[in-house]
């Protein structure tokens, strides 16, 4: 039996929204929420499944997201206070896999309502499927400092000291809201007494002679340009790659989309390159600006095209003309030849990007005690050279802590440090 083709109307993923269309409304729609709660003997005051949002579509999918942000915060509540009532005082307590779904409930309704990024939710959801396969059918009570860290040590002794931290810190999550919520038998935070494992340098940082080196060796243009491009601006590949000459009629909606489902483009449906470049929003140029739209964070940022990386000797417009091979394509960075599936004019892949560096710095004479760097490296090289003009690189770069910033500036022992005279 063939299924159903699904309303297009309701293609928007948000869940509980239903649209139709409806010639008695003035918009010619008509829009309802379903509660979520319909049925739950919890949650007797649920007296009616469907409830009308009016006929403005755009208002009501906020209104959706908001409801849903707030019923499903009541649905996992209800969950734990079940729980924790089901568990009488002389109960060993809970297993850990019990309560982990309620952790991630929690994590689900923060990304909800935007209080947590598609990235760490699903970093976090990996790390806690990882708990869970190794303590999960334990009780808190039966939990002790000696079993997370041993944990821990199995990571490190395969040297994946940063996976091992990302462990010990959702352990430390989980602990954090089980106090609060109450949870029986659990009156500290165990896990903060567990050895935070360092995290251990397996790249080493490019340094501005590297980079002239990698540079010279280059034999496709348009890749040489994104690497220039990548240092003058301080942006990651992917951004780089989507970002168009001028700002499209079909940026507001795009942009849109993203606010309302960030997920789509970080974790989702429209992941792929060929997909975000239909669907994504995208970074463009207006007037003396280039307008940059960060699909990993969301941000938004105005860079000067006269900002000049010293170095360089080139500013970030006079890398951009000199990527404009070809004015008939809407991309800043473009093929100049027909390659493999792309026609002249269609945009540079960000994977490709970062093998056509990769494949660079082999061509070089340089050798590297450590792996060598990647694409990525770009952007702390950016910053570094950045910090030294004088330039606030914290916003450069998007970041919202300093500690961050702070990160892409350590050289890693590639270069000199200066010490100045008094």
């Amino acid at each position: 039996m063939v299924p159903r083709q699904r309303n297009e109307l309701n293609l928007h993923n948000i869940k509980n929204l239903y649209i139709k269309r409806d010639k008695r409304s003035q918009s010619g729609f008509s829009c309802q929420y379903k509660d979520p709660r319909f049925g739950d003997p919890r949650f007797p005051e649920a007296t009616k499944q469907f409830h009308s949002l009016g006929s403005n579509v755009e208002e009501a999918k906020e209104e959706a997201v908001a409801l849903n942000a707030v019923l499903y915060g009541q649905i996992a509540s209800a969950k734990v206070n079940k729980i924790l009532a089901s568990h009488s005082s002389t109960c060993t307590g809970i297993q850990l896999k019990e309560w982990i779904e309620q952790y991630l409930s929690y994590c689900q309704d923060k990304l909800s309502s935007g209080g947590m990024k598609p990235n760490t939710y699903r970093t976090k959801k990996n790390i806690v499927q990882l708990i869970e396969k190794a303590h999960g059918d334990l009780f808190f009570a039966d939990i002790s400092v000696s079993k997370i860290d041993e944990l821990i040590t199995s990571y490190v002794k395969q040297g994946k000291n940063r996976m091992a931290q990302s462990i010990r810190s959702v352990y430390i999550d989980i602990y954090k809201i089980a106090l609060g919520k109450g949870v029986p038998f659990l009156n500290e935070n165990i896990a903060n007494r567990t050895l935070n494992p360092t995290a251990k340098i397996q790249r080493e940082r490019l340094s501005y002679e590297h980079f002239e080196k990698t540079l010279a060796a280059y034999k496709y243009e348009p890749h040489r340009l994104s690497a220039m491009l990548a240092v003058a601006t301080g942006q990651r590949r992917t951004d780089l790659c989507l970002m168009r000459k001028t700002k499209g009629k079909d940026w507001d909606e795009r942009y849109k989309a993203y606010r309302r489902n960030p997920n789509h483009f970080v974790t989702g449906d429209y992941t792929s390159f060929a997909k975000l470049i239909k669907y994504a929003p995208y970074s463009f140029i207006e007037g003396n600006e280039l307008c940059v739209f960060q699909l990993k964070t969301g941000n938004l940022l105005r860079i000067p095209l006269t900002l000049k990386l010293e170095r360089l000797g080139y500013s970030i417009g006079d890398i951009i003309n000199m990527a404009n091979l070809f004015k008939f394509s809407p991309f800043v960075l473009h093929h100049t030849i027909a390659r493999a599936q792309n026609k002249v004019g269609d945009p540079l892949h960000a994977d490709t990007v970062s093998r056509a560096f990769a494949k660079a710095i082999k061509a070089t004479d340089i050798e590297y005690t450590l792996k060598s760097p990647t694409f990525h490296e770009l952007r702390s090289l950016s910053e570094r050279q950045y910090r030294d003009q004088g330039v606030n690189t914290k916003k450069l770069l998007g970041h919202k802590r300093e500690a961050m910033t702070e990160v892409y500036n350590d050289i890693r022992g590639c270069d000199w440090s200066k010490v100045e005279a008094v």
